[in-house]
């Protein structure tokens, strides 16, 4: 797989971990529905699935709209490879923008 393949797994990654999540709870409400002990929590944790798919759904749609915003010339691009931009960052020796492709930062003059 090659930097943007990667970059795709990483921009989906919060969403596939919400799903697994609201799978977790959706197990661990069938499963332990019926123990005495944990009979108590269930009416809780059957709120969680929503909130992780809910979750989910978000960040899904968050990362595609922020590859479409790539895809599409919107957003400012690597120098180096061509690879979407993070967010402003301030540090020592002034503000940049780290590559999400190729991990390289490009300095930022304001």
């Amino acid at each position: 797989m090659n930097r943007y393949g990667w970059m795709v797994v990483r921009a989906y990654l919060p969403a596939l971990a919400a799903l697994a999540a609201a799978v977790v709870c959706m197990l661990w409400t069938s499963l332990f529905g019926s123990v005495e002990s944990l009979h108590l929590l269930v009416p809780y944790v059957r709120w969680l699935p929503p909130v992780f798919l809910l979750a989910a759904l978000v960040t899904g749609l968050v990362a595609t709209l922020r590859l479409w915003n790539w895809k599409s010339g919107k957003t400012p691009r690597c120098a180096g490879c061509g690879g979407p931009l993070s967010a402003l960052h301030h540090g020592a020796q002034g503000d940049y923008r780290k590559c999400l492709a190729c991990g390289g930062k490009q300095t930022q003059s304001t």
